[in-house]
């Protein structure tokens, strides 16, 4: 059985974080297009309409969520660097 899989909520969420990270994500896509049901083998291109939720969901969480996670962490940057210059107590005027 493949580690990520979609067979129970635990194992779902490493596989949307798997996939969130761009970690092994064209595996996932093909393994969940070619997924069928339980105790059946995989049919190749059974579900092709998945992929567009799995492209959407990457869109998603790279571009917006990573992003936002970034501006976070550059914008506490640039408040340390004004506390060390000195001048956080100066209004922008």
């Amino acid at each position: 059985m493949p580690v990520n899989n979609f067979d129970n909520i635990f194992r779902s969420m490493m596989s949307f974080f798997e996939l969130a990270t761009l970690e092994n994500w064209p595996e996932l896509l093909f393994r969940t297009i070619d997924s069928v049901g339980v105790d059946e083998g995989p049919i190749f291109d059974n579900r092709p309409y998945v992929s567009l939720l799995l492209i959407a969901f990457i869109f998603v969480t790279t571009f917006f969520i990573m992003n936002l996670f970034i501006s976070v962490i550059v914008d506490k940057f640039n408040e340390e660097i004004k506390k060390k210059e000195g001048s956080h107590n100066f209004s922008e005027e």
